[in-house]
């Protein structure tokens, strides 16, 4: 695994610390799911907001 140089803090309801914590019966690190979950949610989005962008930036050229 490749050396982590980002430290990001998040806020999580007290269900979701719950849920996390449930995981660590199973053998699952809370912080590599986390990293996991959010490395498959952009590449999954990451067609999607591209889109977007591209779909602003021509609406900003062409407003009508």
């Amino acid at each position: 695994m490749s050396k982590l140089t980002e430290i990001q803090r998040f806020r999580m309801t007290v269900e979701d610390v719950e849920k996390l914590n449930n995981l660590t019966r199973f053998g699952i690190k809370k912080s590599t799911f986390i990293r996991t979950a959010i490395r498959e949610k952009i590449n999954l989005d990451y067609s999607v907001l591209l889109a977007k962008e591209k779909r602003m930036k021509n609406l900003i050229k062409i407003p009508f």
